[in-house]
């Protein structure tokens, strides 16, 4: 049997481990790779008026949340699949998200409202623009939220494809104004 002091010492022994680990050489170089991200992606924001970021971060799930030209926006992505809400409303729910931990080492929560807004986009990361760096995936999601006015009110010229087909010899499968993928015809 477990005896308290052993408890103790193995729980000492685990937080030496994490301070050995955080004060190694590959460690501190994660750190100063994410201060310069960080800082790459705070110069972007700053010639992006309109642009506000939020929360950034995490791996299993990335997640986003900011605003874009007055559109609150969520970003989620998740094994290799990634979904973009804009206009987040509340639910009337609420969840418990993590909030650190007390200084004995528990958990602490807090309850969240959830919010919800449209799904104006999903995808892959094998999608065009994903990016790898915080900063190109700040562009793919702001880009992507400023062309989706674009293509809901655009028309797709469906009253002039059969011109643009005919002036370009084949048949058009993208719209020429706001880049969507038309129906085949």
């Amino acid at each position: 049997m477990r005896t308290l002091e052993h408890r103790r010492n193995s729980f000492k022994q685990a937080l030496n481990e994490v301070r050995d680990l955080w004060q190694s050489p590959d460690s501190e170089q994660a750190r100063n790779a994410r201060q310069a991200a960080e800082a790459a992606l705070q110069d972007w924001l700053t010639e992006h008026p309109g642009v506000a970021v939020h929360s950034h971060g995490g791996s299993m799930p990335e997640q986003w949340r900011g605003n874009v030209d007055g559109h609150s926006f969520y970003f989620r992505e998740r094994h290799d699949d990634w979904h973009i809400e804009i206009d987040l409303r509340p639910t009337g729910h609420f969840s418990e998200v993590l909030n650190g931990h007390n200084i004995d080492g528990r958990t602490q929560t807090r309850r969240q409202a959830v919010q919800q807004g449209d799904i104006i986009a999903t995808g892959t990361i094998d999608a065009e623009g994903y990016g790898t760096t915080v900063v190109q995936r700040a562009q793919f999601i702001v880009t992507t939220i400023r062309d989706h006015p674009k293509r809901t009110s655009c028309t797709h010229h469906a009253d002039k494809l059969d011109a643009i087909t005919a002036a370009l010899g084949a048949s058009v499968d993208w719209c020429p104004t706001c880049g969507i993928r038309l129906p085949a015809r």
